[in-house]
């Protein structure tokens, strides 16, 4: 296990924190998150490379590969609590949803439960719940949830509406000259910057009275479909092109998907699903709006902004 810098001391009670999913798009805005109100964070990492800046934030680093369990040993050890923004982002055939948004997660919180770990905080997401039937991912990260809420070991789960980073894929659309919108587009979300949503999980961690409860959150603007396109070309200084599939093309093509191909099939049944709900929002927070994150994602050609695929 790699040593590395000590956090500021700026906290009355400086926590020593597991960050599984710590070089993805959200993970790095957590650890830096951490490390900035004085808590020691150890990353859990397959290549410490890929940590980049947010390496200056980590004290410890654990090479392990989550989906492995045998390289896991003591991987929770001396922890005050574990968090885990840890998902597939890959449209790969593998590794697959089910290897790592449940089997990799369930494997963290077996050893967190070894470890006899104070907290668990679980990034899952927004109306997991009802939505668990229909998309493959949402099941797999479901069913984590329910092993935490068996067990003895405190947690608490964390509900975001979307993330700033997947509203890329509209913005990659703008970029080709047409953003297809589900439906008629008016289905209304409130995606969530990473850093707003490291703060609001860092939040929680360090209240106890959140041991045991789920939280959905989202970000400060409310937005349909049509409103992401136009910041999109907005960003691009192009005027809006959009065009619409039906409501049931989308689903229909995910189940075509999915016996080839879980992860992207996955991804469509989820969007399929989004697209249905009139309303997908979440109580707001923080203060990053989607049409600066695009200019920054422009600007810096997405160094940064978001985990590969």
């Amino acid at each position: 296990m790699e040593k590395g810098q000590e956090p500021p001391d700026n906290t009355s009670k400086r926590l020593r924190i597991l960050v599984a999913g710590s070089t993805g798009y959200l993970g790095r805005y957590v650890v830096r998150a951490l490390h900035a109100r004085g808590h020691r964070v150890r990353a859990l990492v397959r290549d410490p490379e890929r940590l980049g800046a947010a390496r200056e934030s980590v004290a410890e680093v654990f090479v392990g590969q989550a989906t492995d369990d045998a390289t896991l040993e003591g991987v929770a050890e001396g922890v005050d609590a574990v968090i885990s923004c840890l998902g597939n982002r890959t449209f790969k055939r593998r590794p697959t949803v089910w290897e790592v948004d449940r089997d990799a997660n369930l494997n963290l919180v077996r050893r967190a439960q070894r470890a006899k770990v104070s907290r668990f905080v679980f990034v899952s997401i927004l109306g997991g719940q009802e939505a668990r039937s229909r998309v493959p991912q949402i099941e797999a990260r479901e069913q984590v949830v329910e092993a935490l809420r068996q067990g003895d070991m405190p947690w608490t789960i964390i509900r975001p509406s979307g993330f700033f980073n997947d509203m890329i894929e509209f913005l990659d659309m703008a970029k080709k000259g047409t953003v297809w919108l589900i439906g008629k587009g008016e289905s209304e979300f409130n995606p969530i910057h990473g850093a707003d949503l490291a703060e609001y999980i860092v939040d929680r961690l360090e209240e106890e009275s959140a041991a045991g409860e789920e939280f959905p959150v989202g970000g400060p603007e409310t937005l349909s479909q049509i409103e992401v396109a136009e910041l999109a070309f907005s960003a691009l200084g192009k005027q809006p092109r959009t065009r619409s599939t039906p409501s049931w093309l989308v689903p229909m093509t995910a189940k075509i998907i999915l016996p080839f191909n879980v992860n992207l099939g996955s991804f469509l049944a989820m969007l399929g699903d989004l697209s249905s709900k009139a309303d997908a929002t979440a109580p707001s927070t923080g203060v990053h709006r989607l049409g600066d994150f695009f200019q920054e994602h422009l600007a810096t050609g997405g160094t940064g902004l978001r985990a590969k695929r």
